[in-house]
């Protein structure tokens, strides 16, 4: 979704953890013991991500020592506990149903891997991404991200002044299910490092919600793997999404989230409906699904 002035009401919903949370005991796993990271050392000096910590009472999900082949088949993720939600849809785009989905986080001594399921029909169309189905994670980088992405309040001043470093995984599905996409597979194209040129599969990052671009300058990598599927894949077919993921616990992109031992990570996701209208959804109004508050990854 590259040029979306908007971008930002993807995460409108992501109030601050503290109110929008309540309660979410039943939407707590705790997975298997986490085994030590081992990690490379990045290239340049980075933010600790552990800098930024989730209020009390946030969703949490423990990362799991397992190596995944990504491939868009989540059978290989069947083992491992994940957290169920439910993304709701933004604030002033009701008409959007709320979704069942999942994430999952695993890792070995290489890699960072991630499974985001969303139940959904199935839109996807060759000629045009804004009619199929969209992604996105995001990673919190610095103390500055606050507590939430987004505001509730009406004072569009509020979401401007709620963001901070983030490291955004954003996904158009501009291939057919099953390509391998991401910058790990394809060149950036366009000269912007963390492009995806093949696929549409890039890494981003943002300061504030007018001010997000592909990694770019310095070190700047995409480093992303991934593949998406769905499990009846015909047209408005019901079924279930599965977004896999791949990329290096340490890169050299000081605009990369990094993965270190014993770290709390702050996570979010969200889902663009491609039936948001005939069009599908747009750059000024791009409807999605997110959940209301950060997810806490411990590695």
């Amino acid at each position: 979704m590259k040029n979306a002035g908007r971008w930002l009401v993807l995460f409108a919903a992501l109030a601050l953890v503290a109110v929008a949370c309540g309660d979410d005991s039943a939407e707590t796993t705790t997975s298997a013991t986490s085994q030590p990271i081992t990690t490379t050392t990045a290239a340049v000096a980075t933010t600790a991500a552990s800098s930024t910590t989730a209020a009390e009472g946030v969703r949490s999900i423990d990362a799991v020592a397992a190596t995944i082949t990504v491939d868009g088949d989540a059978s290989d993720w069947a083992a491992i506990a994940g957290l169920d939600l439910t993304l709701n849809p933004i604030t002033g785009e009701e008409h959007i149903a709320a979704k069942p989905a999942t994430v999952k986080v695993a890792y070995d001594d290489e890699f960072l891997y991630l499974l985001f399921t969303v139940e959904d029909d199935f839109n996807w169309d060759a000629a045009d991404a804004h009619k199929s189905a969209s992604s996105a994670v995001m990673w919190a980088i610095d103390s500055g991200a606050g507590t939430g992405m987004g505001s509730d309040s009406d004072a569009k001043a509020d979401e401007y002044n709620s963001l901070g470093m983030v490291d955004l995984w954003h996904w158009e599905l501009e291939c057919a299910a099953g390509t391998e996409s991401g910058g790990a597979v394809s060149d950036a194209g366009d000269g912007d490092l963390g492009n995806d040129a093949g696929c549409n599969f890039d890494d981003e990052w943002s300061t504030d919600p007018g001010n997000r671009e592909d990694d770019n300058g310095t070190g700047a990598e995409n480093s992303l793997f991934g593949v998406f599927g769905h499990s009846n894949p015909v047209a408005d077919g019901e079924g279930t999404w599965t977004f896999e993921i791949r990329r290096p616990l340490q890169t050299g992109d000081a605009t990369d989230f990094q993965v270190t031992a014993g770290q709390s990570a702050l996570m979010g996701v969200a889902y663009w409906d491609a039936d948001n209208s005939p069009e599908g959804w747009d750059d000024d109004e791009h409807v999605n699904s997110a959940i209301d508050g950060w997810i806490q990854v411990n590695f």
